[in-house]
């Protein structure tokens, strides 16, 4: 499509984490110490600080649509093939002429993603079924977190929090009304304005309003 730019494994997982981690952009780190042959920490590199990029709400709405790509979606069989338990989401990817395939698969404490394609975007697939990545991106993750659960390097009983936070609706009311106002304006009547009594009116009695009358 125009105006695509390649992108890499590193940062399509990175995005990923980022849903996985209720919003929060954490930069990924490759090494995490330096050791030499005798066991001692030459160097050590602590993770750069978490960063909000996604809207808490937002989040968990993203994190609920593609739970339903791996239930009965086009990541399903990630589950049927290779009996991935728990709380997971996950995304298909394919791009134009089946030249790269693509799939992510999240867990709350695991994210991993696939890619295949070729360094020369001229070069394809040639097949409608191996093109897509459910069927050929997904099989590597599948393997991979299969392992992960067989080695118990992954808490199954681990669950997403997608549960909406108090006064979601409302909020969300809000910013809908607000939005529509900024596309379509609101031409409103401002009501004149309200002119107080400096003082309670004085009573008048009959005898006075006679005289006034004559």
């Amino acid at each position: 499509a125009l105006g695509t730019s390649p992108v890499t494994l590193k940062e399509m997982v990175a995005s990923y984490a980022t849903i996985a981690n209720g919003g929060l952009y954490v930069e990924p780190q490759m090494v995490t110490r330096i050791e030499n042959r005798q066991g001692e920490v030459l160097a050590e590199f602590a993770p750069a600080p978490p960063e909000r990029a996604l809207d808490a709400e937002t989040d968990k709405t993203l994190l609920s649509v593609m739970r339903d790509v791996v239930t009965r979606g086009t990541g399903s069989s990630i589950r049927t093939r290779f009996g991935i338990r728990g709380d997971v989401a996950g995304k298909t990817g394919t791009t134009q002429d089946n030249a790269d395939g693509w799939f992510i698969l999240m867990q709350p404490g695991l994210v991993a993603g696939a890619w295949v394609g070729f360094d020369d975007g001229r070069v394809t697939l040639r097949s409608d079924y191996w093109g897509q990545g459910a069927h050929s991106a997904l099989p590597i993750v599948g393997d991979f977190f299969q392992r992960a659960q067989r080695a118990r390097l992954v808490d199954t009983k681990a669950k997403f929090d997608t549960e909406p936070s108090p006064g979601w609706f409302e909020s969300l009311r809000e910013r809908t009304t607000d939005l529509f106002d900024a596309w379509f304006g609101r031409d409103e009547k401002k009501a004149p304005p309200t002119v107080r009594a400096q003082r309670a009116p004085r009573k008048v009695d009959e005898t006075e309003a006679g005289a006034a009358s004559t």
